[in-house]
């Protein structure tokens, strides 16, 4: 058991029989990080939140960058939306995601699982029933060699001691997974709406630069982005789902490099190749530092406000869907769920 002092900040604070410890807390990465808590309404040790490091990966930094809030709501509070109230396009991409992981060899997939667990509808599954049969179809190759969902390790050093008061070197790690892994490079895939969002280095430098600065044998990353398609159901006709699906597969395999953007008949691929050199990884590693010594003043300082300008427009033309969160100051458990607490 780790020996702590100064527990008692928590309500929740009950001691261990040794009274080295709270009998809630869950120790997470050798005690080097922020701890969990194991009652049901907490998520976070209270204790710890603002005197150990908060775990990260990109997207929880990029949350902290779009709102403090948000990243409050989710990262330290653990509450997230249930998949089932996702938006279609988040439950689109994950079960096209998964679909992906099924054809290039991970048979623990269970794409009926994933329908019933994120309530997609039939429209929505029609739509990537379609580009699934195309990219079968169109016999679509991939490099060999590869690994699906390698884990990212990203150390980051701070002899600076700016964080967490103990004027001594802190590492820390920004985790997370590739979509697929090459021994000299990696491949990420995606579904849009808006597919060029994807296919500029100025706007997926931050996730795509801190994929490389994890791994320095990295060389080259694919951006396999696939175009969600637009055809809606013909209201005329009362088309049926099934004659719709075949719509949309008609219309993807008529015109495969305008769904798979960047394909290419002749070698049955697609994507777009960016490499390490057009990134600027010093400023991705620059940044960093100063993002974790903002979060770190955040948790010290109480400040985790809002950011007005985000609530109606989370991404283009999207609204947070923690708008009624912060609006109310209710969590609904019939729309969001604490997070899954890993023991290790």
């Amino acid at each position: 058991m780790k020996d702590v002092t100064g527990w008692g900040c928590c309500d929740s604070f009950e001691p261990t029989l040794d009274d080295r410890g709270c009998l809630y807390y869950i120790e997470q990465r050798g005690g080097k990080v922020c701890g969990l808590c194991k009652k049901t309404d907490i998520y976070r040790c209270k204790n710890e939140h603002s005197k150990l490091p908060i775990p990260l990966s990109h997207s929880s930094v990029q949350d902290f960058c779009t709102c403090h809030k948000l990243f409050d709501i989710r990262h330290i509070q653990g509450i997230q939306v249930q998949n089932k109230h996702c938006s279609n396009p988040v439950k689109e991409g994950a079960l096209w995601d998964r679909a992906l992981q099924y054809a290039l060899g991970n048979t623990e997939v269970d794409l009926q699982s994933v329908i019933e667990d994120y309530d997609i509808d039939e429209i929505s599954v029609q739509k990537i029933k379609a580009l699934y049969r195309a990219y079968k179809e169109l016999g679509i190759e991939v490099q060999s060699g590869y690994e699906l969902q390698a884990k990212i390790d990203l150390k980051l050093d701070f002899p600076q001691g700016w964080v967490w008061g103990t004027g001594e070197p802190i590492e820390l790690a920004v985790r997370g997974f590739y979509d697929r892994k090459y021994p000299d490079g990696f491949v990420e895939n995606k579904l849009s709406g808006r597919p060029d969002n994807y296919l500029n280095p100025f706007f997926i430098s931050s996730q795509i630069a801190t994929y490389f600065l994890a791994d320095p044998k990295n060389e080259y990353c694919i951006m396999e982005v696939v175009r969600n398609p637009g055809l809606k159901p013909s209201r005329d006709e009362q088309e049926d789902y099934g004659l719709y699906g075949d719509r949309v597969y008609k219309d993807v395999i008529g015109r495969p490099s305008y769904y798979f953007i960047g394909f290419e008949k002749a070698k049955r691929t697609y994507g777009k190749k960016y490499y390490r050199t057009e990134f600027d990884l010093e400023e991705i590693r620059s940044r960093y530092l100063h993002i974790f010594r903002e979060i770190h003043e955040a948790s010290m300082l109480g400040g985790y406000y809002r950011n007005d300008r985000a609530c109606n427009n989370i991404l283009p033309g999207i609204t947070c869907e923690y708008i009624g969160v912060c609006r109310y100051g209710k969590v609904s458990d019939t729309v969001y769920e604490m997070r899954r607490k890993d023991i290790e």
